[in-house]
């Protein structure tokens, strides 16, 4: 997913976890030391909108006072969806979703075709709480085909959090994306809603995408496989064999965790001496998938026990 400045994510981080509750009182912000946030609960509505054009620590606790305000504030903030400043645009929307007013609908779509990235992006995660009714769920899998990433991302976030099985196709249809993190964000997508049958598209994407993030996102996704199956084995010590040390790299850290071997391998070595360790890998999982077994507590894949370990 492309990175916005950290001032930015972090507003996005604050709305998906102080506002996603419906009916839950906001919290007040912890003061920042890059801004002193003005309270006064004597505020008006038109007060509090204005107040969140300021920066965004004050948009946080001018729309988390506003959630708390219910109903009386929805007019205004339905009004302010169409403000000139951006940062009040997706505040509003947060306030609105806070306050989880029906009637705030339409409102919140029409922000999906918004001119501003992170005011689409905002409005996608907080249609949540409406994402089961026809007509909103149709404009989500919509913005699969917005043309910004970013946007496209938030959209995926969303169907993971629902657990949309019925966008698998949809998103499948992003792994021919130009842009490698959307493939990257696809190929997790995919993941969270498959399970393990998503191993065999993470196989042929190690295989065949041209990007060394796409195929090291291959390997990570391995980790939200649910419910954990040793199959997994089959797909990071395939990225031993990759092209690209870094995706080599990741392979090996992510067996030595998930399985627990300690077996020789140097991402950066010789092409003889990294086979050499492949195959081993290779041979004790042939030997041992049929007795392997998640661990909770360790997490991470174990022999079953009383059995003995084949010699390596």
């Amino acid at each position: 997913m492309r990175r916005l400045p950290a001032a930015i994510a972090a507003v996005v981080v604050a709305l998906t976890a102080s506002l996603a509750a419906r009916g839950a009182e906001p919290e007040a912000p912890a003061a920042s030391p890059a801004a002193t946030v003005e309270t006064s609960a004597a505020e008006s509505v038109p007060a509090l909108i204005e107040r969140m054009a300021r920066d965004d620590f004050s948009g946080l606790d001018a729309s988390r006072r506003l959630a708390a305000m219910g109903e009386a504030a929805v007019p205004d903030l339905i009004r302010a969806t169409e403000h000139q400043v951006p940062r009040v645009r997706y505040w509003s929307i947060a306030a609105l979703s806070g306050i989880g007013s029906d009637s705030a609908l339409p409102a919140i779509v029409k922000c999906l075709n918004d001119p501003d990235a992170l005011v689409r992006a905002v409005a996608i995660w907080h249609l949540g709480g409406w994402y089961e009714r026809p007509e909103v769920r149709e404009a989500v899998l919509k913005k699969l085909q917005d043309p910004d990433p970013f946007v496209k991302g938030w959209a995926m976030k969303l169907i993971q959090a629902q657990h949309d099985r019925r966008a698998v196709e949809p998103v499948r249809a992003l792994l021919k994306e130009q842009t490698p993190e959307v493939r990257y964000d696809a190929l997790h997508t995919l993941s969270v809603l498959e399970g393990p049958d998503v191993l065999d598209t993470l196989t042929k994407i190690l295989r065949e995408d041209e990007s060394a993030i796409v195929r090291e996102g291959a390997l990570r996704c391995c980790t939200v496989v649910s419910p954990p199956t040793p199959r997994t084995a089959e797909v990071l010590i395939a990225g031993l064999r990759d092209k690209d040390a870094t995706v080599r790299k990741a392979a090996i850290g992510l067996l030595r965790k998930g399985f627990g071997q300690g077996f020789a391998f140097d991402p950066s070595g010789e092409p003889l001496d990294r086979e050499k360790g492949a195959r081993q890998w290779q041979d004790w999982y042939d030997a041992n998938k049929a007795r392997l077994g998640w661990n909770e507590e360790r997490r991470r894949f174990d022999v079953a026990e009383n059995q003995p370990v084949p010699a390596r």
